[in-house]
């Protein structure tokens, strides 16, 4: 079930990833599995010492699952079995390869692992951008101040009006074309 949080975000997200598609960016899926195989054991002491014993994100469980939206055929799903999306996973090799520098960041959880992405990619020199409406954390107080410290720390805050209206302004052609239609 999807929180609170993540429904009031989840027409921005939509929203966002149309504008993405149709702008010709190259959207990449993430995909958390935390089955226990994967987990370090720091992660597994921590889970216990905070009494967070429920399993998630288990391959083929709703917790792994994409909400919201449908990846396509075409689009790269990388796995990863921690917070951040950069630690041992191909995300910077498949960012390198198509000579991707910039990021958009968007999804849950906002204080945890889409922060630690946004994170780990600063310090590894690409330039981050969270996109404050299409993330959601747990509580509101934790997504505000994560967004804060993002912001504070390590690159744009922004929200998806930020990104969507000069891409439907932009003069390339798939851009062009979408701003026919929704402008």
């Amino acid at each position: 079930m999807l929180s609170t949080l993540e429904q009031k975000v989840s027409p921005a997200y939509a929203a966002l990833l149309v504008i993405d598609r149709e702008a010709g960016v190259l959207v990449i899926f993430i995909q958390a599995i935390y089955d226990p195989q994967y987990l370090l054991a720091p992660m597994r002491e921590r889970d216990l010492h905070v009494g967070a014993r429920m399993p998630r994100c288990l391959m083929g469980s709703w917790g792994a699952d994409f909400h919201v939206v449908a990846r396509r055929a075409n689009e790269p799903v990388v796995i990863k079995h921690r917070y951040s999306a950069f630690a041992n996973s191909e995300l910077d090799d498949l960012l390198k390869r198509h000579g991707i520098r910039n990021l958009l960041l968007a999804g849950v959880a906002t204080d945890t692992c889409a922060e630690s992405t946004g994170r780990d990619a600063y310090f590894i020199d690409y330039y981050v951008s969270l996109v404050a409406d299409c993330c959601a954390g747990a509580a509101e107080r934790d997504h505000r101040v994560a967004l804060e410290r993002f912001e504070r720390d390590y690159g744009a805050v922004v929200n998806s009006p930020d990104v969507i209206e000069p891409w439907q302004r932009s003069d390339t052609p798939a851009t062009r074309s979408l701003a026919t239609r929704t402008g």
